[in-house]
């Protein structure tokens, strides 16, 4: 098995970037860590469908939080349908794959959009974000450094009718 997640990141990444988890660049986690026997390029393949379905996403910032199993985790609250409705597509898409989240209690009706705060910043209360991609991280990539690393990217792309 291997360990992925799906996120929107706030500024555009790169495949082959890799970050500690502290460090990572700010995003909304749209698919919490989940484990699966399906290949990188199935999940990628599914990614892209989803994606090509959706519009890029513009969130307002909501309130800090205190998020973790111990609410020392400093984030902000993201209010959002579009989110949430991404959210729910990309579990549907992945579900025949065999995915099985680590935390299956923030997934579904527990999935609350946020934004953690990182070693590199944190999201502004009231802040306006376009969200335009979706990223998919290899949670346990290969040689090399031992951090997540993003192995797929795709542009939310369905034109507004």
């Amino acid at each position: 098995m291997h360990r992925f997640a799906v996120v929107l990141p706030l500024d555009p990444m790169d495949v082959g970037e890799r970050y500690a988890v502290r460090n990572w660049p700010l995003h909304i986690t749209v698919t919490p860590v989940f484990s699966t026997e399906a290949t990188t390029a199935m999940l990628a393949d599914r990614l892209g469908e989803v994606a090509s379905a959706h519009t890029a996403i513009n969130v307002v910032v909501g309130p800090p939080e205190l998020f973790g199993l111990r609410h020392d985790t400093p984030a902000a609250l993201v209010e959002s349908s579009a989110v949430r409705a991404l959210h729910d597509a990309l579990s549907d898409a992945l579900a025949p794959l065999g995915v099985a989240f680590d935390s299956p209690r923030y997934a579904g009706d527990g999935f609350r959009p946020h934004i953690t705060t990182t070693t590199r910043g944190a999201a502004e209360e009231g802040a306006q974000i376009r969200l335009a991609q979706v990223a998919l991280v290899d949670m346990e990539p290969g040689p090399g450094p031992g951090r997540p690393q993003v192995v797929a990217v795709a542009s939310l792309l369905k034109s507004i009718q």
